[in-house]
């Protein structure tokens, strides 16, 4: 029933390397060039901070991105929960069924389900739409391919964000290293000015 959605693939990314305009953190070469750019002030710790703004901002996207990917799985589900009855309906044209109904709050009943031949799908956010079950079964399909390609689409943007992530940890490591390399041959050499990382 759900063999169609093997077949749905990421839509293509083109010359970008995620769906969301997420910047891509570059890993520090030659910190002495790096640091000495104007930006920076020849200051370790004026770039230690630009890196923990970084990676801030994309731990921050990463954690949003993972409550849209739970939303999105949320409503696959229920989607394809969707999908199976209306296949049921269809394979038992003229059946009647019990099934178990919600009354309130921690409160069931068994009713029965009249023979179905048509179903109302909410289409939008406060719009609701009757289909016929060949029309619903279609609508719940198209449905699921686009919560599929979401779900592509947002895995990869936070295995991307992930990368990212992981290069401003290795950013910070390097330049944690060279603030305490320099202040180390300060103090071998006998200085006290210990403000600049330079």
């Amino acid at each position: 029933m759900f063999q169609f959605m093997k077949n749905v693939e990421k839509p293509p990314l083109g010359d970008r390397k995620s769906y969301m305009p997420i910047p891509e953190a570059k890993l520090i070469g030659e910190v002495e060039r790096y640091i000495a750019q104007p930006e920076f002030f020849s200051d370790v710790q004026v770039t230690i901070k630009l890196q923990r703004i970084f990676y801030l901002q994309y731990s921050e996207l990463a954690a949003k991105l993972e409550v849209d990917l739970t939303a999105i799985l949320t409503r696959l589900d229920a989607a394809k929960n969707n999908l199976e009855l209306v296949k049921k309906f269809m394979d038992n044209p003229g059946e009647e069924f019990q099934s178990l109904v919600q009354v309130t709050r921690g409160v069931f009943r068994w009713v029965t389900v009249l023979p179905v031949k048509k179903v109302t799908l909410q289409v939008g956010t406060a719009l609701q739409m009757d289909f016929d079950l060949l029309e619903a079964e279609e609508f719940i399909k198209k449905d699921i391919t686009s919560l599929v390609k979401q779900r592509l689409q947002h895995e990869h943007d936070i295995d991307f964000l992930q990368d990212q992530v992981n290069t401003i940890e290795m950013n910070l490591a390097v330049l944690y290293k060279h603030g305490l390399d320099k202040e180390k041959r300060v103090m071998e050499g006998g200085f006290t000015d210990l403000s600049s990382g330079s």
